[in-house]
């Protein structure tokens, strides 16, 4: 297993008490996000919305509001987004961010966020 579960359920609770949580997508994602055609500002703050847990193969996904992009649901793994130090929450999500990445780079992931697609029913 990559995540400790009990700890991502409870980092998780954590961030549902401080949503919306301002942060920066970083290069990866953005530059994999505009392959798919959406556009994710560098120099600004998306918002996490929602978390959600996304198995070993996502870990914890944060529900992205972007200010530009309102009809587009976006979910990226926490790994995939920086929260500002001054957070409250910081630490501790870097912590599982820096366990995760650790954790994948053992078991041969090449670190590249995975790109999901789903589109709504008719």
């Amino acid at each position: 297993m990559i995540d400790d579960y009990k700890q991502a359920m409870e980092l998780m609770d954590m961030m549902n008490e401080h949503i919306p949580i301002p942060a920066r997508a970083t290069k990866a994602f953005v530059f994999s996000m505009r392959d798919k055609g959406i556009k994710i500002p560098t120099s600004e703050d998306v918002h996490i919305d929602d978390v959600l847990y996304l198995g070993d193969v996502g870990g914890i996904g944060c529900a992205l509001r972007l200010t530009q992009e309102q009809d587009t649901a976006i979910v990226a793994s926490l790994t995939q987004l920086r929260v500002k130090s001054k957070h409250p929450l910081a630490k501790e999500i870097r912590a599982y961010q820096i366990a995760r990445t650790r954790k994948l780079a053992q078991a041969g992931s090449t670190g590249k966020p995975y790109n999901i697609t789903f589109k709504p029913r008719k």
